[in-house]
């Protein structure tokens, strides 16, 4: 299960390079539909027919484009008619493997920086080093939940 996990974030890791450039693209100031439509030369009445709703449907639908208000198969079914693909994405700020790894490592600094207090209160050494740290987070990576504790 761990390994297919690796194997998800890789891949999608791997598109991450294709997504990145669609972050800097700017949204039209009057939303996807209202600018297409327009860049067409279709009226809303057309656009309307098309998706088979009256005219006011669509004028609304354009405004809730802008506020955030629309549905994912509204967004879908307006692109669709007018003759786009309607594309939804996550794309990930860091690589997904990064975001894992810098989880595991935090934790396992946490984890093991608790063990050694206690093993200090016992006059007992336990050095903190990278190492240590590095096949910790190792462990965590592969077997334990990262997120389990965070609200």
């Amino acid at each position: 299960m761990k390994e297919t996990l690796r194997t998800i974030r890789d891949a999608l890791d791997a598109q991450r390079a294709v997504l990145l450039p669609l972050r800097q693209m700017p949204k039209p100031p009057l939303g996807w539909i209202a600018t297409v439509r327009s860049a067409l030369g279709m009226s809303q009445n057309v656009l309307a027919n098309r998706l088979q709703v009256a005219k006011q449907r669509v004028s609304q639908l354009e405004a809730r484009e802008i506020t955030g208000e629309t549905t994912l198969a509204q967004m879908r079914d307006a692109a669709d008619a007018l003759g786009c693909d309607f594309v939804y994405a996550f794309v990930p700020r860091t690589p997904l493997e990064e975001t894992v790894s810098r989880r595991a490592y935090a934790l396992a600094r946490q984890e093991l920086a608790a063990v050694e207090r206690s093993m200090q209160l016992e006059d007992q050494e336990t050095p903190l080093n990278d190492q240590r740290i590095r096949d910790y987070a190792t462990r965590y990576i592969s077997e334990r939940d990262l997120w389990r504790d965070e609200r």
